[in-house]
């Protein structure tokens, strides 16, 4: 080894610690020893980009010898070899390795961009011929973007490889023959799934065609790394004959390392493709597989109509909003462009700029009337797909006769021939297009970065017609939906038997239709038929039932909710009078029965109403009332007449009141508008009660209040605000009477008579500690004889004694 050189290569490395603390997160420095033939060894490190600043010329200067006489190759051919199969490609790609040779690469390449810096500082900037040190840090830059390809590809293939086990298995589970959807299946299904498979085989087409893309993008990689190691070999062999520089050998020896990298990359590419493949064709058999699985177990019901319908019905609206707000920006960018035009025939000698803005503004307004042309079409075209639809459910019924079949194919022949015409027109003028936009990008491309405007106007002028052709592919996907939509009624049509249906049934349905259609009578123009008046009454039959359970499950979600009871019951009735209105005059809207054909039956009820039916109507009104106004609602304590109860339901005739007895009276409802009713809990459930008490004469008055306001007071029940009172009422013939009142939150006279029995119980339990005696009458009694009374003792056992007796 050339001391010189080895001198030189240990001082960089002795810099390098040296730097290490201040700019150096982690260092790893080897040298090989040299070859026989005198060519160095190689020198990594994994170090981040150190600051050369502090170092002296002559020790950058050594740095960059030691780099030109340094082989950064050494592993070429030995970490990084030839990829020939797939376990190569597994081995060599692991996330372990790549890391590890992007590690490798990173500090190849900060050596090299501090080479380039120092040959940079010495030359100066005079020279501006690539130099060899530029050379190698532009391959170690493109051979870290193809390690980074390739750490993206593995990622890509373990993907791929959980996601062909996860088809495997779903391939194994239909084996069985058995879906996870139940039969019958909708003929929509049926649908999705000729779809899935129509669309997995589209993409396994490009899939094969990408395959063999990737396979002549290898052979190629492959072609390339050899011509690079044939290249390699012949000048180290020239460099052992002194006829060739290091600089140039390093340079094929990167470029070598570039190229087998590449093959692994390429390679790795090709073994995604294939999974690619393998997974659309896993895709295309279990599709096909579902379909055979479904066979004829297939249903059109009424309700898939219906939602197809629907969903035509929805993109129509959403189509006709769309029509008028384009109608109105173009209307917008027509006078724009008119006003721009006017600039420009006004402005002598208009520049590019100008020209330019007016050029692009037309094809914005382009853009929006191409957009309203597209439209128009399919808006013209939805009716065809809902009649298809309609007509396809009629086939499947086996409702289609065979002269309408026949009219029916040859309609939809049409049509498709139409749809074809129109792509093959579309498809011309997104030809036309494209070759627009490479005049245009020509155009920008060829314009100066001093012309700022005239490139803003054709970059707004590029983007217009990026969104026209946008628009197209956009309208070729619609134009293909709808001719798949009418191929599914041609083949149902191609399909069906020749055969009609049975004289018998065919017999027997049109009789049924007759009988439905046939007119009763004819009223403002309009017919009433049998079919009318059936479907009116069975309308307003489901309309009563769907009334009332809509009006029941308000009545018990309302109080879940916070409304309190009683106006939750009277939501529920006037809800089911205003739903029960609502749908029948809805029913006999939906079956066209003119509601003057109520006009005679109207009056003749009319008349009966104010004859015999005043009282059921009175009462019927009275009901509106109370439930519209609330003088009392339901679970107030009313008391009307002589009865005491609550209110339970107030109905339509009656209100039903329940007694503290537990007895259900039914009360007229007029008789609460026309009679007096004092409502008890009208505003709340408090109530004012009283008890009245009498104590003997001579006893503790102070002593007979203080404890009446504790026993009203210790009563749970009683209310503390307002606090209870007590009243020395009167002196009365046999006690001192007193009145203590209070109040209580009762909501019938149950829980109230029970708080009172506490208050009075507490009472008396008080008094008999306070030797309190309560009161009770007493009575003198005065007897008036002519002579004195006679009173005789008697005792217990007659044998004692003889009975004595004693005169008064």
């Amino acid at each position: 080894m050339n001391p010189d050189i080895t001198t030189r290569f240990f001082a960089v490395c002795a810099i390098l610690l040296a730097v290490h603390a201040g700019s150096v997160d982690q260092a790893a420095v080897h040298a090989n020893e040299s070859d026989p033939s005198g060519h160095p060894g190689s020198l990594q490190a994994v170090t981040q980009k150190p600051d050369l600043s502090p170092l002296s010329n002559s020790a950058k200067t050594d740095i960059k010898r030691v780099g030109e006489s340094v082989d950064v190759s050494d592993n070429v051919g030995g970490a990084i070899a030839l990829v020939s199969g797939e376990e190569s490609i597994v081995a060599e790609t692991a996330a372990e390795v790549l890391e590890e040779k992007q590690v490798e690469v990173a500090a190849e390449l900060r050596i090299a961009m501090m080479q380039e810096k120092l040959e940079a500082e010495e030359t100066g900037e005079a020279s501006k011929l690539p130099t060899a040190d530029a050379s190698r840090v532009d391959l170690l830059k493109q051979i870290d973007v193809v390690i980074a390809q390739q750490q993206s590809a593995t990622s890509s293939s373990e993907d791929h490889a959980a996601q062909v086990d996860a088809l495997k298995s779903t391939l194994t589970r239909l084996a069985d023959g058995v879906l996870d959807e139940q039969p019958p299946y909708s003929i929509i299904f049926l649908d999705g799934l000729k779809e899935s498979v129509r669309n997995a085989k589209t993409k396994l087409a490009s899939v094969d065609a990408s395959v063999i893309s990737a396979r002549s993008a290898a052979d190629t990689a492959k072609q390339t790394a050899d011509e690079r190691a044939k290249t390699l070999r012949q000048l180290r062999e020239k460099e052992k004959a002194g006829t060739a520089k290091i600089d140039t050998v390093e340079l094929a020896e990167l470029e070598q390392k570039l190229a087998e990298e590449m093959l692994v990359l390429k390679r790795q590419q090709l073994s995604v493709e294939e999974a690619n493949q393998v997974i659309a064709k896993l895709h295309v058999e279990i599709d096909e597989r579902k379909v055979a699985i479904i066979g004829d177990v297939v249903v059109f019901t009424k309700g898939d109509l219906d939602d197809k319908i629907d969903d035509l019905d929805l993109l129509e609206v959403k189509l006709k909003e769309q029509v008028v707000r384009l109608q109105n920006e173009l209307q917008f960018a027509e006078r724009r462009w008119l006003s721009a035009r006017q600039e420009a025939d006004s402005t002598p000698n208009a520049g590019p700029e100008l020209i330019e803005k007016v050029d692009s503004l037309k094809i914005s307004q382009m853009s929006i009337q191409l957009e309203l042309d597209l439209i128009n079409p399919r808006l013209q075209r939805l009716p065809v797909l809902k009649k298809a639809w309609e007509r396809r459910f009629l086939v499947v019924a086996g409702k289609a006769q065979r002269k309408e079949r026949n009219q029916w194919a040859d309609e939809t022949e049409q049509q498709i021939d139409q749809i074809i015409q129109d792509r093959r027109s579309r498809q011309f003028k997104l030809d036309e297009l494209r070759v627009s936009q490479s005049t245009l990008d020509a155009k920008i491309d060829a314009v100066g970065s001093e012309n700022g405007q005239v490139k803003r106007w054709l970059q707004l002028k590029r983007d217009a017609f990026d969104k026209q052709s946008e628009m197209l592919n956009r309208s070729l996907s619609v134009l293909d939906s709808s001719e798949r939509t009418l191929d599914r009624l041609k083949t149902q049509i191609d399909g069906e038997p020749s055969r009609t249906l049975a004289e018998l049934a065919e017999d027997s349905w049109t009789q049924a239709t007759n009988i439905w259609n046939y007119e009763l009578t004819e009223i403002d123009q309009t017919s009433l038929t049998v079919g009318k008046i059936c479907s009116s009454v069975l309308m307003l039959f489901f309309g009563f039932l769907l009334a009332r359970g809509i009006s029941a499950w308000l009545g018990r979600r309302l109080p879940k909710w916070g409304v309190d009871e009683a106006a939750a019951d009277a939501i529920e009735s006037l809800s089911f009078y205003a739903l029960l209105v609502t749908l029948g005059l809805t029913a006999l809207r939906y079956a066209n029965v003119p509601l003057t054909v109520f006009t005679f039956l109207g009056g003749a009820i009319a008349i009966g109403i104010g004859f015999g039916s005043q009282n059921i109507l009175n009462n019927f009104i009275s009901g509106l009332i109370l439930l519209a106004e609330r003088p009392i609602k339901v679970g107030d304590l009313i008391k009307i007449g002589d009865t005491h109860g609550n209110v339970m339901k107030i109905g339509a005739r009656s209100t039903q009141i329940r007694t503290g007895d537990n007895q259900d009276i039914i009360v007229p409802n007029s008789s609460f508008l026309e009679n007096e009713v004092t409502n008890l809990t009208r505003r709340d459930d408090r109530q004012r009660t009283s008890i009245t008490i009498g104590v003997a004469y001579g006893s503790d008055l102070d002593a007979v209040l203080r404890l009446l306001a504790r026993a009203a007071s210790e009563q749970s029940g009683v209310l503390e605000r307002p606090k209870p009172m007590v009243w020395f009422n009167d002196f009365g013939d046999n006690a001192l009477v007193f009145q203590v009142h209070f109040w209580v939150q009762a909501k019938n006279l149950t829980q109230m008579r029970m708080i009172e029995t506490g208050v009075r119980l507490k009472i008396d339990a008080m008094f008999r500690e306070a030797n309190i005696v309560i009161a009770f009458p007493q009575r003198d009694l005065h007897i008036q004889s002519p002579k004195p009374l006679e009173f005789r003792l008697v005792t217990s056992d007659p044998g004692d004694c003889d009975s004595h007796s004693k005169v008064a």
